[in-house]
């Protein structure tokens, strides 16, 4: 297999109307409905769920499917208190002058 960039190939049932984005909450298996609810939510909550769903997604693909113009590593810590902290880098190769990603190679 190849790299794949549809977007409905890392998030379950993406869809787009040209104007909006949707796709089912349990498509980020992090993310509950009173998470994302509008009102009462926690776009914290959010964050970090979609920051795992990337994460591990991209994290499953065997390396001959992973897209070599984008990285994505995380680290844990836990201090003495057994918090755990953890860090997300994305590394994203762009095009200099329009600032998009750069096509794969």
């Amino acid at each position: 297999m190849a790299f794949d960039a549809k977007p409905s190939s890392c998030i379950a049932s993406w869809s787009e109307d040209g104007t909006d984005v949707t796709f089912p909450i349990a498509s980020i298996s992090e993310l509950t409905a009173g998470e994302a609810d509008a009102t009462t939510g926690d776009w914290r909550k959010i964050l970090f769920a979609l920051l795992e769903h990337f994460y591990t997604y991209y994290t499953t693909l065997p390396s001959g499917d992973q897209p070599g113009r984008v990285t994505i590593t995380r680290s844990t810590t836990v201090d003495s208190n057994d918090v755990m902290t953890r860090t997300y880098t994305f590394r994203i190769t762009s095009d200099i002058l329009t600032k998009e990603v750069a096509d794969e190679a």
